[in-house]
């Protein structure tokens, strides 16, 4: 018998009543907007929220990390919402998020510099790359959605809102 975690639950539970019907919307909305647009102007979205991070601080570009990444689920439930997921709309999700990731971290070090976001912003990459080339030699590695890109960001908005109060020192 499989166990079903909470972080599952809270994900499938998500999926069902917000983001697929969100995804069915923006279908209709926007019919001219494919996933991957959706996927590139998430993309571009980062890199905004990343200049946001600079301007105006780390608690304030939390709030623009946020917006640009809802797209990352916007995409995907598009995709699944007009049934045209391919196997290159999943890499340049991939590679968009992980560059996105790379530019909130190099913002957030812009505006605070420590050890901390260096350990940080490469272990944030190591997850990926540690998944990638394991299922590459043959393993099966899955994580929890808490442990995974979600759970990461989800994080690092937490973290971003209390840099007011928390300080972090090399």
């Amino acid at each position: 018998m499989k166990t079903v975690t909470l972080d599952k639950r809270v994900s499938d539970y998500f999926r069902n009543n917000v983001n697929d019907k969100v995804g069915q919307f923006l279908s209709i909305t926007f019919p001219k907007i494919s996933a991957n647009k959706w996927t590139t102007m998430g993309f571009l979205a980062a890199i905004g929220a990343s200049f946001f991070i600079v301007w105006c601080g780390l608690f304030w570009g939390s709030f623009a990390v946020m917006v640009s990444s809802s797209f990352d689920w916007i995409d995907g439930a598009v995709a699944r919402a007009r049934q045209n997921e391919s196997r290159f709309g999943a890499l340049l999700d991939d590679l968009t998020d992980r560059l996105g990731e790379f530019f909130y971290f190099i913002a957030i070090y812009l505006v605070r510099p420590s050890v901390a976001v260096l350990i940080a912003g490469f272990t944030s990459f190591l997850v990926s790359y540690v998944k990638a080339d394991g299922e590459r030699r043959g393993f099966t590695i899955s994580y929890g959605e808490s442990t995974g890109r979600s759970g990461r960001i989800i994080l690092l908005i937490i973290l971003m809102i209390l840099s007011p109060w928390v300080s972090i020192s090399s």
